[in-house]
């Protein structure tokens, strides 16, 4: 019976709604913009927090990445400023060093190569490292094609290359790019394996260690304004993984104490993942938080203009709520019909902005070249706030209809 009763409170103000089309419909455009925008900003918002989680998860949460980096200019003594000659980065000392006081975490080390790469007379841009097979299971690596690298590569030394998806799209040539040979340098390797690898650096070409150290060596001649500069690196990056989750403050706090005792230059960097995850969340979290702020004040707006129009119908309907209340309806009665036209005129404009909204956030999508989603939490919590304006909104028209004195209403013309 109850069920009975709201439904026809609903089909009534329906009704009435329908009877001032051009007013209802207005009315709702608050509304209906409101939660549109609630949707549309909390789908690119958190299309974007899964993008940067998905980039961040490919550096290995578990991981902390030290990579060689050459030291400002300011930062060289003048014996090396005036001999061109530089020696920077990781050492193998460094590498020895935090093996011993991270005993329990696995380490990766990788060989810098500085050496230009040809596929025929094409210059490729990518990145040149020396690596051990191991380094493929401490990142997200997908084999696209081919191979990976071995550890007998590794141990006899072979001259193969494992590119990445990006750097493989360069090498045009029938049948795909494994098994063509590549230039390095003055030396020449063939490709084993295309691989798609969520890194800093995605344009990537992967050498066996050995191999790499002993084509190339730790010292790279480069030739510039009628000058040579020698510059020397041992380990161009170090990866530490971590076992647990929970000891990767400690061993980072453990790793960079090490390399400012070991340094005196600023000529590495410590990257730590799961830092920059937490540092991303945060960062992604208030602008969520200004964004539905600023959305919510749209629903507010909408609210207000629902209590206008409620007022200005109540007032319309002065004698109606005279001739209800003469024939036996009670103040309950009369605020609940009321409220009832307001939660069902601002439910149907969250309907409405809910459809809008998922209709915008591939439009978003488009145009700013972020991934929107439309999470199922986001139309739940838009739907409830649209619920919330009209039940907050309409108490103050409906206690004033329901407050009318009967006597007086009959007599108001």
């Amino acid at each position: 019976m109850n069920l009975l009763w709201l439904a026809e409170l609903v089909q009534d103000g329906l009704r009435n709604l329908v009877r001032h089309k051009l007013r209802s419909t207005l009315t709702l455009l608050g509304v209906v913009f409101g939660v549109a925008a609630v949707i549309t900003m909390l789908g690119i918002g958190e299309g974007a927090q899964r993008t940067v989680l998905r980039e961040i998860e490919g550096l290995g949460l578990r991981n902390i990445i030290v990579d060689s980096t050459r030291p400002p200019a300011a930062a060289l003594s003048s014996q090396e400023a005036s001999y061109r000659i530089l020696q920077y980065g990781i050492t193998e000392r460094d590498v020895a060093q935090v093996r011993a006081i991270c005993a329990h975490s696995q380490l990766a080390a990788g060989h810098l190569v500085k050496q230009s790469v040809y596929f025929g007379s094409q210059r490729l841009d990518t990145h040149v490292l020396g690596v051990s097979p191991e380094y493929f299971r401490l990142f997200a690596t997908e084999r696209l094609a081919g191979r990976l690298l071995s550890a007998a590569d590794e141990r006899d030394g072979h001259r193969v290359a494992v590119v990445s998806e990006t750097v493989a799209e360069h090498i045009r040539a029938a049948g795909g790019p494994v098994g063509r040979t590549i230039r390095i340098g003055r030396s020449y390797w063939t490709v084993a394996g295309v691989i798609r690898i969520s890194s800093r650096n995605t344009d990537l070409t992967l050498l066996p260690y050995s191999a790499a150290k002993r084509a190339f060596g730790t010292t790279t001649v480069k030739r510039e304004g009628g000058g040579m500069e020698f510059t020397k690196t041992e380990i161009g990056q170090l990866v530490v993984h971590v076992r647990n989750e929970q000891d990767i403050p400690a061993t980072a706090k453990l790793v960079r104490r090490t390399f400012q005792r070991g340094h005196e230059h600023p000529d590495y960097t410590i990257t730590v993942p799961l830092d920059i995850l937490r540092s991303k969340q945060r960062t992604q979290r208030i602008l969520n938080l200004v964004l539905v702020t600023i959305a919510a004040i749209s629903l507010v707006v909408g609210g207000i203009g629902i209590m206008n129009i409620m007022l200005a119908i109540v007032t319309e309907r002065i004698p109606e709520i005279g001739i209800r209340r003469a024939i036996g309806a009670r103040r309950k009665d009369i605020l609940l019909q009321f409220l009832m036209e307001t939660v069902t005129l601002s439910s149907l404009g969250g309907l409405l902005g809910c459809l809008i909204g998922c209709a915008c956030v591939p439009l978003a999508s488009y145009w700013t070249r972020w991934t929107g989603v439309v999470t199922p939490f986001a139309v739940i919590v838009s739907l409830a706030v649209s619920w919330a304006v009209g039940l907050v909104f309409g108490i103050a028209p409906a206690l004033r209809a329901a407050r009318m004195n009967p006597v007086e209403a009959l007599r108001y013309e």
